[in-house]
């Protein structure tokens, strides 16, 4: 029985193709949606670059978390615009496949429902896609929907 469907969202095409999946689950199935957005800490570099210049890590972790509300705002409006209201958002900073893991855990998800790929495309094909990851990690059932 699945109570909870935790959907990764990123505002990219795939996320909003899950986001229909997950919608349409939990009518089905009388569950709730929670809807999180992970944005990416920057690398190892990019904190050099941004040490090198002085530039406040806090205000980047800040403006990070202000897309991530958008994001999420977003993609609540696309829920509520389906007539369907059992669900929250929530943004959470740093590695997006531990994220989302984690989130899984913390709210005993029964199913995660996400994109195959994200914004990050390139990225992805250098380290491995988030949803690959997400996959070999999860305590519950993961379906990625392309």
């Amino acid at each position: 029985m699945t109570k909870l469907v935790l959907v990764p969202v990123d505002g990219s095409a795939h996320a909003r193709q899950a986001i229909e999946f997950a919608v349409d689950w939990a009518r089905n199935h009388d569950a709730k949606l929670h809807l999180l957005h992970v944005p990416d800490l920057p690398s190892a570099s990019e904190l050099a670059f941004v040490d090198r210049y002085s530039i406040d890590v806090s205000k980047t972790t800040q403006r990070l978390e202000m897309i991530g509300q958008d994001i999420v705002a977003e993609a609540m409006d696309m829920v509520r615009a389906k007539d369907f209201t059992a669900v929250e958002g929530s943004v959470s900073i740093g590695n997006p496949a531990q994220q989302i893991t984690d989130k899984a855990k913390d709210l005993k998800a029964d199913l995660i429902v996400m994109g195959s790929r994200g914004m990050g495309d390139f990225k992805s094909l250098l380290v491995g896609s988030v949803s690959h990851k997400v996959m070999q990690h999860a305590p519950c059932t993961c379906v990625v929907v392309r």
